[in-house]
């Protein structure tokens, strides 16, 4: 199935952030996540303004016209911005570019260490390593034991450095989600298990999405390194908790 630049632009909201089913009477998207105020989301060809429920988007914002420029807020999500800050806390506004996972990955360099996946045989052999520091024991369990979705690791002396795995997912596509330990950074694991995940998770979705921060060079290096097809730019708004009440 061949899928437009709005429709996965929606759909990777849907997937990270939840969407509230639209229909003739509710013609702006409205958010699930609790934590955002809003979600603006677009590319060369198409964008998507997604709002907390009770928003509403001012009639003197207009974004349809604006060039898509990566990196770059738009104009309208500033003027958005302003509004908000001018009835609620103050808005911290975060963006990144995110990335379409083509039928075919350019093949990552060999992995310098095992990687395991969530296979019958995986699942067993995960719950017998250390968990790694930064993640809790409930998540812990969650994982292993494959409730949480698939996920590839790059094991060291029975321990995971590298884990690819699936942080949000719906029952058409999914989210890839990495870490690597940063004693192991730099060692092409990241590809290597972004890889293997993908592979697990394409036996029942159908798109696989990737997205990360503006500063994160080392993640971006990690799309441009498989090849993944950049999607758009996708900015979040959410309300500064040490930022003042404006009542």
């Amino acid at each position: 199935m061949r899928w437009d630049e709005e429709r996965l632009l929606t759909l990777e909201i849907d997937v990270n952030h939840g969407l509230v089913p639209q229909d003739s009477d509710t013609p702006q998207a409205v958010l699930r996540d609790p934590s955002l105020l809003a979600v603006w989301a677009w590319s060369p060809g198409a964008r998507l303004l997604a709002l907390a429920p009770g928003l509403a988007l001012p009639d003197s914002i207009d974004g349809t016209e604006q060039q898509y420029a990566p990196g770059e807020p738009p104009e309208a999500l500033r003027r958005l911005v302003a509004s908000l800050d001018h009835d609620r806390k103050a808005s911290v506004v975060e963006g990144g570019p995110s990335y379409v996972f083509p039928d075919r990955l350019t093949d990552p360099d060999p992995s310098p260490l095992p990687v395991i996946t969530s296979t019958t045989d995986g699942l067993r052999t995960a719950r017998q390593l250390v968990r790694p520091d930064n993640w809790q024991p409930g998540e812990w369990n969650e994982l292993v034991n494959g409730r949480t979705g698939q996920w590839a690791m790059a094991v060291h002396d029975r321990e995971p450095v590298s884990i690819c795995f699936t942080p949000a997912s719906n029952a058409t596509a999914a989210e890839a989600g990495v870490w690597t330990r940063p004693d192991f950074r730099g060692q092409r694991l990241a590809p290597a298990v972004l890889a293997a995940w993908s592979e697990r998770e394409r036996r029942t979705r159908s798109v696989l999405f990737y997205s990360t921060t503006a500063d994160n060079h080392a993640s971006r290096s990690v799309a441009r390194a498989l090849g993944l097809t950049p999607l758009g730019w996708i900015w979040t708004v959410g309300e500064d908790p040490s930022g003042p009440r404006r009542d």
